[in-house]
């Protein structure tokens, strides 16, 4: 029998946490793999992650000009292809609520000679700090997971997407079932 959430409790794998500690949970969980994201990336997913984030990048339609932004965006891969797809008129911002993610993205982009057009911002889902309407493409790789308020990330995402744009969400959890009982 599952554990039934309390009020105020969300989830941080198979167990309820109060809501308020998850993002620390969270940020210590990568602080302590930030070095090691990518390896692990492909022992847990054996590599499908790869064929899924290069489906990403044909699906999103991405110009030269635009402007994308990659939260939860770690160590940048996306990042790095959509740099080049948007080119020098266009510009990506990679964001991350995790310092030391962010951190070993930037060095690791800077290093394959990616960076004129990136941006690089540490910034809660739940509350994006850029304008309404900025962003052509929004992605979020494995990441809408490790938020608390899912809600109101994608609200977030939504208020600063232009219309027409797209949001696109790349997660290996399955979706639950909400009855209205």
């Amino acid at each position: 029998m599952s554990e039934k959430p309390q009020e105020n409790t969300t989830h941080f794998g198979f167990r309820q946490i109060p809501a308020e500690e998850k993002v620390r949970h969270v940020a210590d969980v990568f602080h302590s793999v930030a070095g090691k994201y990518d390896l692990m990336n492909d022992l847990m997913s054996g590599g499908v992650h790869r064929l899924w984030k290069r489906i990403t990048i044909e699906r999103s339609g991405v110009r030269p000009g635009q402007v994308v932004l990659d939260i939860a965006g770690g160590t940048g891969d996306l990042t790095r292809k959509f740099s080049r797809l948007v080119g020098p008129t266009g510009k990506v911002v990679l964001a991350d609520i995790n310092d030391s993610m962010l951190k070993v993205g930037r060095d690791k982009l800077i290093n394959s000679g990616t960076a004129g057009n990136v941006e690089y911002i540490q910034a809660n889902a739940e509350a994006l700090p850029f304008a309404d309407n900025t962003f052509d493409v929004i992605t979020i790789a494995f990441g809408l997971r490790n938020v608390t308020d899912k809600d109101a990330a994608l609200r977030s995402m939504q208020r600063v997407l232009k219309p027409g744009g797209k949001l696109m969400v790349l997660e290996f959890s399955k979706t639950q079932k909400h009855s209205t009982d």
